[in-house]
């Protein structure tokens, strides 16, 4: 009895196929979540700019730079996204000193905390440095 012709894939050819396809997600897959986290950084540096913004409007009328984020109005201490805690450390007179530290799935991203000051951001003392802060 002969076995009738039929078009289709063999199974070696289906495995060479599906290792091809591993393969490729192995490489593409690091890539994309690292491109991930960059993108939500622009989370912390929008909330850190719009909180420079609220305390130099703040320290026009007081005088010394607000303490907390609720004196600026700021509603939560979350970021606007979701991705980092936000928290005034220090304010003075002169200046003051805010971080955006990761939560949740940002925490892997390799510049962890961003910090700001009245003079702009801060990048000595293990804040994420100038590299972290390009888009």
């Amino acid at each position: 009895m002969e076995r009738p012709n039929t078009s289709g894939f063999s199974l070696f050819e289906l495995l060479i196929t599906l290792a091809i396809v591993a393969i490729l997600a192995s490489i593409t897959a690091p890539s994309y979540t690292g491109l991930v986290a960059k993108s939500r950084r622009a989370d912390a540096m929008a909330a850190l700019a719009e909180i420079q913004l609220a305390q130099e409007r703040w320290r026009a009328a007081h005088p010394e730079y607000a303490k907390s984020l609720s004196d600026l109005g700021w509603p939560s201490a979350d970021s606007h996204e979701g991705f980092y805690e936000l928290r005034i450390v220090e304010a003075g007179a002169g200046d003051y000193l805010v971080l955006a530290q990761p939560v949740g799935p940002q925490q892997v991203d390799v510049c962890k905390t961003f910090a700001s000051r009245a003079s702009g951001p801060v990048y000595r003392f293990g804040y994420a440095g100038p590299s972290c802060w390009q888009r």
